[in-house]
Formats: C-alpha cells, structure tokens, sequence
C-alpha cells in the first residue's frame, strides 16, 4: 500500500510545476490538447491564452529570486480565484502561463482575462514590498477564429500576445477573424 501511494505520489509530482502546483509545460499540452478534442467532437468552443508577467526580470534584478518566486506563487492563486474548475492552467515556462478555458466564447474569454488582469493590477504581491506590483500582459485566441489545432491556436495567441507587449503591456489581445 505504501508502495502504491508513493507512486501516486511521484505520478502526481511529475505532472506538476514545482514551485505553483500547476500543470507543467508537457502535460499543460496534453491536457489542452485533449479538451480541444472533446470540444472539437461536441462542437463546442474553446480558448487558449498565454499569459506573460511584465518586465518580471526587473522583479528578480531589484528585489531577488526568492521574491520572484513568492511573486509568481502569488500570481498563480490570484489567476485560480476567477478560473473555473473546467480551465486548465500550466506554467509553460519562468513566468509564462497557458489557459484552456474550454466552452468559453472569445468574448467571454476577454471578459475572464480583463478580470483576472485588473485583480493583479489591485493586488499587493509581497507584504514586506508594497511598492511591487506585478502586472501581465495576455493573449488570446479561439476555436471560433483558430479551429482545434492546439499548434495553431499556440501561435494565434502567442501573436496576440506580442501585440499586447508592443501596444504597452497590461493588456488583453485577442485573435479576430482575419488574425
């Protein structure tokens, strides 16, 4: 029996990041992928959003990696707050995130990004450093513009993403028809 829930244990471990608990990058795609299949096969909508953290390398340079950490961790429970138990939510790498919000309309996914990123923005990160403030930076795309092709939707909202960035970061950006 020890042996079993040792297993289970490691089992469960490898699946998760570290230090938030969430997906990690693999089986955040592996998730995603397979809820794209299910809504594929119901004809159901779906989104896919990147999540990037703003200038978080200036976090680490001013304050230190412990910091960071406690700062990412924080983000993490933030963004689970307005998550529904449906979402899948993996940390895909240092302070980047994926979302599969499966039967969620664009639209409604806009809605559910500009939450979570105004809670970030009203959320003090660290009790010892009031002064820091985490902000993030979102893109988005959806089955109704992208299909089900978890590579395309990837790319789609990795595009909305830099638009973010480039038009002044804390933003949502979303994918239209037409890209």
């Amino acid at each position: 029996m020890r042996t079993k829930r040792s297993q289970l244990r490691f089992r469960r471990l490898a699946r998760r990041d570290s230090l938030t608990g969430i997906l990690n990058h693999q089986n955040f795609l592996g998730e995603a992928d397979a809820a794209l299949r299910q809504a594929e096969k119901s004809s159901r909508s779906a989104c896919l959003a990147l999540v990037d953290l703003d200038p978080f390398k200036q976090v680490n340079d001013t304050y230190d990696h412990a910091i960071g950490d406690a700062a990412i961790v924080r983000v993490v429970a933030l963004c689970q707050e307005h998550l529904r138990s449906s979402d899948i939510f993996g940390r895909l790498v240092g302070e980047e995130f994926g979302l599969l919000l499966p039967d969620c309309s664009l639209e409604q996914g806009v809605d559910m990004l500009d939450r979570i990123r105004l809670a970030l923005a009203d959320t003090p990160i660290d009790e010892r450093h009031p002064e820091l403030g985490i902000s993030a930076s979102f893109g988005l795309a959806s089955t109704e513009t992208g299909g089900c092709e978890l590579s395309e939707l990837i790319a789609q909202a990795d595009a909305a993403l830099y638009r973010a960035k480039r038009a002044g970061r804390n933003r949502v950006e979303a994918v239209t028809e037409g890209g």
